[in-house]
């Protein structure tokens, strides 16, 4: 099981993997902010709106690669609760999707100068 010692600090991702880990179950977004926020590990949540960081973080964590998995609207798991530590997303790469279609290059639309607009 995952080390449950208090650690001042944690990132709030971390503090979510290990809060999911022992529920054991699907929970709600509004639910897993609560529970991180109350549990005092995670001190970058100083912001206004500490709940929305935590709904943001769990919706871009849940794209395809990531640590968590949106099961119904709001509601997120860990996305394989087997990882111990790997809460590293996949690594990204740039360009075209795979198996898109090559797109066209992008012409230039230019505005008719005011001398031509005017005779």
């Amino acid at each position: 099981m995952a080390n449950t010692t208090a650690k001042k600090g944690e990132s709030a991702q971390a503090v979510t993997l290990d809060l999911l880990r022992q529920a054991g179950e699907p929970l709600a977004a509004k639910e897993i902010a609560t529970r991180v926020i109350n549990s005092g590990r995670c001190t970058s949540l100083k912001g206004k709106t500490p709940e929305a960081t935590i709904s943001a973080m769990l919706a871009v964590g849940s794209k395809p690669g990531g640590p968590f998995e949106r099961v119904a609207k709001g509601t997120y798991t860990l996305a394989d609760p087997n990882a111990q530590g790997s809460n590293k997303a996949a690594p990204r790469t740039r360009g075209a999707k795979a198996g898109a279609a090559t797109a066209k290059p992008r012409t230039r639309q230019t505005k008719p100068s005011k001398a031509t607009a005017n005779t």
